[in-house]
């Protein structure tokens, strides 16, 4: 029967494969009693207790004596094989349910691959390694249980820290668990924490958006309320002009009819009238012709004539002229080179004017320099020294003054104690000048290393001034640096923001059509659909007013691969109600161009800038989207040169200029500005890459901050160091002096009493004769004389530094008026020197003229030479003026013919030309009359498309249904309410229309996350709860154990060493989560004392003890003991042995050993042997039955 308490779990198998040395397939049953497993050195017995290790759990393949996991895997023998796994079983008895599990039999398994694939069982089936650890928790086995006992166990007690001794108490109190689970509760606060940190972190940030998105969603919707309104109000107001305008054109349409068939008729009149005047203008043109010739000839002649006689006249009227001119070029260069020599002359003059300021500036600058306040306080801080220097004089020869009076006394003293001389007393003199020599010698030592020393410490403090003010100036320097990375910063952030904020209303589409801003944001989905035209240019920026104002919503139109594109994107608006929009297939869209006619005009004209198409950037690929929409548009400088270049070339293309005013085709202008001037698409896509340049720029010019920053700093560390060293020195030098000064005053006042002392014994030996005394006294006296004279010198040297200070001080509090003085002198002087710097500057300007017209002028006398050498007179024309003159009248005879025969034509020409002008008169102004109809037909047709495309495009409002249209009010009113409203509009800015979508979505967000940081908070609070009871019952269990064990430890050691006395003690019984604990024992026979003190028998007995109380107070089912006793002698293993036996009644006991006084206890005894090298192999023997019969 069981007895109440008693543990019936119990091992009954262990089978082992391929694990360490126990190649072949081993099993090992276990009975009740104790068990021993006894083998020789190295045959593997320990393998055993490791395979029951390794089981059970263990993770460290040192624990297990191998480098690796892998190592436990038999690797082969000279007779067997590698294998490729290692396999343990373990089986344990659990009828009783000592263990928390519905299995009356419990089969661990473990198994490792040499592929490093591992398995656990628990009855054959898989687990994990947590399982098997839960599944021992706090039972007193598992891996890390006082169940296993090696050797290495017994002496960490006895070795190890206090703190770690408690690992035993608590293993017993079973409190693992609950450290487990404050681990766990602390990963968790831990985690909770942290996640606690990111939603605050995220909320922090979501808050801004938050507050942002909901004053932007508020502004959108009264942005699109207002559009909404305006929307109402525009369409009414395009309904009544289409009414209007519909009339009009019917009329005009009329009117152009009628003119039409006036101006033909006309036409035909003019054409026949041509006819005749041009039959009469070749024949005139013929007759002309031939008079033209005989003209031409008889020209000829003329001026052959002419030339011939008046080249006589001429050459002598030009060689006069030329030589009139040589002398004038003459008489011009020799002023030129006057005035040359002047120049000249000034320049020198300046120079020497500029050469006396200088001097005089670097003199003032020299007296800026000598008399600046800095300057002025270190004199007064030097002369303030050169006075302590003096006054400490001053004391000085007062002292020596008193002591040539004491020594006059002195004199006087001993010449009347004047004495008879002896031999002894001349043997002490000796010694006393002996002494006093050495002395002398030690003080010159000593005084020339005091001096040494000083002069290194007034070196060392002269250099800590330099560092103390350089670190000074790195500091400032580091401050300011600071300030400005601080402000880089702030300005990168600021552009960061801003680029954001832009970048958003771009990417997004925001100030885009319905239909355009849904197509876009669903691009993805749409095969084909490239982008908006706004995507794709680029425009420099002197250029994106024009371009902006000639493209206005085509800058909205979407580009698309085809016109499958196109049609698929129509089909999504259309099967979406999401409006409309107009998309630009790249391989059908037709290209426009100016004609070379209209192209000649704009390259002629003052103020043309170019074709709108040439002036922006897109990809080659994308041309014909630019040349579909601007290439017929012409950009000029202004409205000037727009309205003119408009008149030239007939009104036939539109012309934007840089302002962007507009001359439409057709002469209508359109321009003016709003109150408000918002940016458009383009200039928002200028602004947001110049923002994204200046906060590539902010960022590499912070970094830049930030690096000269680390620099200083570095600097200022590492004079910090010198300065530490150079302090450190000053001590140490300071130390030395003071050493040296106390050594040296010591000689000092030796060397003065032996000197003393030498006196007194002259004196008192009669060696010191009246005749001495008396010279000695009048060399004190002059002594006394001289130090009077230095005493004087010193007073009157003491009252000149004290007047030099007192002067320098009242140049210091005038310096300041002076030295401001002296400055605006400089001031002026600098001023002047510039003038006369630009003087000089002037004429050197001058002198470079001078010369060039000096060079021209020689060079124009050169010429003129030439011009005079090669002028040679022709003698010999007089025969030639006579043959023409003859020819000249004979062309005339022929021309006199050819006049009355032109005089006939030119008549009858006249007569035709009147009827033709007055023909044509009459169809010019007809075709006006037809023009401006057909123009203003055209326009109307223009504006009625215009509108019907704006219904269409921008309202989406079905033409066919324009009848529907109801108009309440007068078309003035309505166009009040749209300024209204549009003013309205432009006063809410730059609108982010999705941000109502946006502001929905944050919202959610936000209040999703308040609500999760709201129940991570509370959890935190749990959490800590949980460990602070999780504490509370861990000190709990752990003192109740640590009293129940610390009372059976006293017993048990009694019991063991058969006397003496044992207790632990906690290190800090206020801590019971961190206390250590220590041991204290006395042996039988000894004194009470630390564990540590004990011999290594008793120490390991003592620690044995304390295992045994601990399975006293926490009975477990089995215990392993692997070579526990090792350390023990024969007497003291009996005594652990025999004490096994009174406890193997409820615990089983697996005992590894060697020792025979241990084997005699055995019930089982197992023998571990390697009858083939490397594998191991068990043989039983029970011993129970022989135990019995030997009782018997």
């Amino acid at each position: 029967m069981k007895q109440d308490g008693e543990i019936t779990l119990k091992l009954k198998s262990l089978e082992i494969a391929g694990f360490k040395s126990f190649a072949n397939k081993t099993t090992i049953n276990f009975t009740d009693g104790l068990t021993e497993i006894v083998g020789p050195n190295g045959s593997g017995k320990s393998n055993v207790i490791e395979s029951i290790r390794w089981v059970l759990g263990e993770q460290s393949s040192k624990t297990l004596r191998g480098s690796k996991m892998s190592d436990v895997i038999f690797s082969g023998s000279s007779s067997h094989k590698p294998v490729n796994r290692a396999e343990v079983k373990l089986t344990l008895d659990n009828s009783d349910h000592y263990i928390n599990s519905p299995y009356t039999e419990i089969i661990i398994t473990r198994r490792l691959f040499r592929s490093g694939e591992s398995q656990y069982l628990i009855n054959n089936q898989e687990c994990r390694l947590k399982d098997i650890n839960n599944l021992f928790m706090d039972t007193g086995m598992g891996m890390g249980s006082f169940s296993i006992i090696s050797q290495g166990s017994v002496e960490d007690i006895f070795n190890s820290k206090p703190e770690d001794r408690r690992s035993i108490i608590e293993t017993a109190a079973g409190v693992y668990k609950y450290k487990q689970q404050k681990h766990d509760a602390n990963l968790k606060l831990e985690q909770t924490r942290d996640n606690l940190d990111r939603v605050k972190d995220i909320l922090y940030e979501l808050k801004n958006r938050y507050e942002i998105l909901k004053e932007q969603s508020h502004t959108a919707e009264q942005y699109l309320s207002l559009k909404k309104r305006l929307k109402r109000y525009d369409i009414s107001r395009i309904a009544i002009e289409l009414n209007s305008m519909g009339e009009d054109w019917i009329n005009v349409k009329k009117i152009v009819k009628e003119s039409d068939e006036k101006s033909k008729q006309l036409s035909k009149k003019m054409n026949d009238l041509t006819i005749q005047k041009k039959k009469l203008n070749d024949e005139l043109d013929s007759l002309l012709t031939k008079k033209e010739n005989e003209q031409d000839d008889l020209l000829t002649y003329s001026k052959r004539i002419e030339k011939l006689s008046g080249q006589q006249n001429l050459s002598k009227q030009e060689l006069e002229f030329k030589k009139t001119t040589l002398q004038n070029h003459r008489d011009n260069l020799d002023k030129l080179n006057q005035q040359l020599a002047e120049l000249q002359d000034k320049e020198e003059s300046l120079n020497k004017s500029i050469s006396k300021i200088k001097d005089k500036i670097g003199k003032l600058n020299e007296h800026l320099d000598e008399n600046n306040e800095q300057n002025l306080d270190d004199l007064i801080a030097k002369k303030k020294d050169e006075y302590e220097n003096v006054r400490n004089e001053y004391l000085a020869i007062m002292q020596k003054i008193a002591n040539a009076n004491n020594e006059a006394a002195y004199l006087d003293k001993s010449q009347k104690q004047a004495d008879v001389q002896n031999d002894s007393q001349r043997q002490k003199i000796a010694n006393i000048n002996d002494d006093i020599n050495n002395l002398s010698e030690s003080v010159n030592k000593l005084q020339n290393e005091y001096d040494s020393k000083k002069s290194d410490l007034d070196d060392v403090k002269t250099k800590l001034d330099d560092f103390e003010s350089s670190m000074k100036s790195l500091k400032n320097k580091m401050a300011n640096q600071q300030d400005t990375w601080y402000k880089a910063l702030e300005n990168s952030q600021n552009i960061k923001i801003k680029y954001n904020s832009l970048y958003n209303l771009q990417h997004e589409h925001s100030n885009f059509y319905r239909g355009a801003q849904s197509v876009l944001k669903n691009k993805k989905r749409l095969n084909g659909v490239l982008g908006s035209v706004s995507d794709f240019i680029n425009v420099p920026s002197q250029y994106t007013t024009a371009i902006e104002t000639a493209l206005g919503s085509q800058l909205q139109q979407i580009v698309v691969k085809d016109n499958t594109s196109a049609r698929q994107a129509v089909k999504f608006l259309n099967d979406n109600r999401l409006g409309r929009a107009t998309f630009l297939p790249i391989n059908e869209i037709s290209q426009r161009s100016v004609n070379n006619t209209v192209l000649r005009y704009c390259q002629n004209t003052d103020g043309f800038v170019g074709i709108a198409n040439e002036l922006v950037e897109i990809d080659a690929r994308l041309s014909a989207v630019t040349k579909h929409l601007l290439g017929n548009v012409i950009i000029t400088k202004d409205l000037r040169t727009a309205t003119v270049l408009s008149n030239q070339i007939r009104h036939s293309n539109r012309i934007v200029t840089l302002n962007g005013e507009v001359v439409n085709a057709g002469g209508s202008i359109t321009g003016g500005a709003n109150r408000r001037q918002y940016d458009g698409v383009l200039t928002q896509k200028n602004k947001l890459s110049e923002l994204k340049k200046q906060y590539t720029d902010s960022e590499t010019y912070a970094k830049q901050i930030e690096s000269q920053l680390a620099d200083i700093q570095n600097e200022i560390s590492n004079k910090n160091s010198a300065v530490e060293n150079y302090y450190q020195t000053e001590r140490d030098l300071t130390s030395e002096l003071d050493s040296i000064n106390n050594q040296l005053s010591f000689n000092k006042e030796s060397l003065d009493k032996r000197q003393r002392e030498l006196k007194a014994i002259k004196i008192a030996s009669g060696s010191l004769f009246d005749d001495d005394i008396e010279e000695q006294k009048k060399s004190n006296l002059e002594l006394k004389k001289q130090l009077n004279i230095d005493l004087t010198d010193n007073q009157s040297k003491a009252n000149d530094i004290k007047e030099k200070i007192s002067t320098l001080e009242d140049m210091k509090n005038n310096s300041t008026s002076q030295l401001q003085e002296t400055r605006e002198k400089v001031v002026v002087l600098k001023e002047k020197l510039s003038n006369y710097r630009d003087q000089k500057a002037t004429l050197v300007e001058t002198y470079d003229q001078l010369d060039a017209e000096i060079s021209d002028e020689k060079d124009a006398i050169n010429e003129i030479n030439d011009e005079i050498s090669s002028n040679v007179l022709s003698a010999n024309q007089n025969d030639e003026i006579k043959s023409v003159r003859e020819k000249i009248n004979s062309i005339n005879n022929k021309l006199n013919d050819y006049r009355n025969e032109i005089d006939s034509h030119q008549n009858s020409l006249k007569e035709i030309e009147a009827n033709l002008d007055d023909v044509t008169q009459q169809s010019i102004a007809q075709q006006k009359h037809l023009n401006e109809y057909s123009t203003q037909c055209k326009q109307l047709e223009k504006e009625i498309n215009k509108y019907k495309q704006q219904l269409v495009g921008k309202y989406e409002v079905d033409i066919k249904k324009m009848d529907d249209i109801v108009v309440d009010d007068s078309l003035e009113n309505i166009k009040q309410v749209i300024d209204q409203l549009n003013d309205e509009i432009d006063d809410l800015g730059i609108v982010n229309v999705s941000s109502i979508d946006e502001y929905k979505e944050v919202s959610k967000r936000y209040k999703f996350l308040s609500q999760q940081f709201d129940d991570l908070n509370n959890s935190s609070k749990q959490l800590t709860d949980t460990m602070s009871k999780i504490d509370v019952t861990v000190k709990k269990k752990f003192k109740e154990t640590f009293d129940a064990v610390a009372h059976q430890f006293s017993k048990v050691y009694n019991e063991i060493f058969g006397g003496g006395k044992a207790k632990l003690l906690l290190t800090n019984p206020d801590d019971l989560l961190t206390t250590g604990i220590e041991i204290m024992a006395q042996p039988p026979g000894k004194k009470y004392r630390h564990m540590s003190l004990l011999s290594g028998g008793e120490k390991a007995l003592t620690a044995i003890a304390l295992l045994f109380a601990v399975l006293k107070v926490k009975p477990v089912p089995f215990s392993i003991l692997d070579e526990a006793e090792s350390a023990l002698d024969a007497e003291n293993v009996d005594r652990y042995a025999r004490y096994m036996t009174k406890l193997d009644d409820g615990t089983q006991f697996i005992v590894i050993t060697h020792r025979k006084e241990t084997m005699v206890y055995a019930d089982t005894l197992y023998g571990v042997t390697m009858q083939d090298t490397g594998v191991s192999k068990v043989v039983t023997a029970n011993l129970s039955k022989y135990n019995s019969a030997e009782d018997e």
